[in-house]
């Protein structure tokens, strides 16, 4: 019988946890759901800005980030449900990677000066985070040859979810997908139909849909994000897409809190598995 829940493993002064133990080509990871708050490391604070320039004396406007601290409430509880369902739907061990530091801490999804503001905890509490991460990948390629990222987040921009492949709102409000200059996360995926695998029948965001999991974008019932706020990814696919198939997804208030957070997070486990046996993708060990 199919153990219902994982072993973790704490990471570095608890700032994350990890199960590397899998047995399928599928990776969740969730940096932004934390809650623990190290008193000895200083607040990342949301009035910071972070110059992007290299000559930090001439850093305008156009060259600054500005810190971003809010948590994606409840994204870390609602990977580790969705790693569970797995497990219990078809003994699928996914490899998961979940933060447990505040984002004000520590941001696992920028690059390490604004994920840490250059403090020297924070710094090995990002580094062991990515460490695991890159540990996994590895890992999956070298087992199975290909596999899955999975990034989850959570946002508050409206009830519906977005699918991120590293296209833009302005990329994907255009008919046509097939522009070379176009870059995606899952190109090993999409071949020579990148409108099929981003917005088609096969599309994660129309399989998301078909399991009950409300609005998508994109997806082939809603295609293009029109005027609304997308996320189309963070620097978690976008520093490992070269090596892994990464989707990032961001989900609205209600799946991951709501009162059927639990049946959620099983449909999306049987989207994850309906996903990668459409596509070819689907090995385990």
């Amino acid at each position: 019988m199919a153990r219902e829940t994982l072993e973790y493993i704490d990471g570095y002064r608890s700032s994350c946890k990890y199960h590397l133990n899998g047995n399928v080509n599928i990776i969740l990871s969730a940096p932004h759901g934390g809650s623990l708050m190290p008193d000895n490391v200083p607040d990342r604070t949301n009035d910071v800005y972070i110059c992007l320039s290299n000559t930090h004396n001439n850093c305008h406007d156009d060259k600054r980030c500005k810190i971003i601290v809010i948590k994606d409430t409840r994204t870390d509880e609602f990977t580790e449900n969705v790693a569970n369902e797995l497990n219990k739907i078809g003994n699928l061990k996914p490899f998961v990677i979940i933060g447990k530091w505040n984002r004000k801490k520590v941001d696992f999804n920028r690059e390490i000066l604004q994920g840490t503001l250059n403090h020297p905890e924070a710094i090995s509490a990002y580094e062991n985070y990515h460490m695991n991460l890159n540990d996994a990948i590895n890992q999956v390629n070298h087992l199975f040859g290909k596999g899955l990222l999975i990034d989850i987040h959570g946002h508050s921009q409206g009830n519906y979810s977005m699918i991120g492949y590293m296209l833009s709102s302005d990329q994907l409000n255009q008919n046509d997908l097939s522009n070379p200059s176009f870059q995606t996360s899952i190109e090993s995926l999409c071949g020579s139909n990148r409108n099929e695998c981003i917005r088609g029948q096969t599309s994660f965001g129309s399989i998301f849909e078909q399991h009950g999991l409300g609005v998508t974008y994109p997806s082939l019932t809603n295609p293009k994000p029109g005027s609304r706020v997308f996320f189309h990814g963070g620097y978690i696919i976008k520093n490992y897409y070269s090596k892994i198939n990464a989707i990032q997804i961001e989900l609205p208030h209600d799946i991951r809190t709501g009162k059927n957070k639990l049946m959620n997070a099983q449909n999306f486990a049987q989207a994850i598995i309906e996903y990668m046996k459409t596509n070819n993708l689907l090995l385990t060990k």
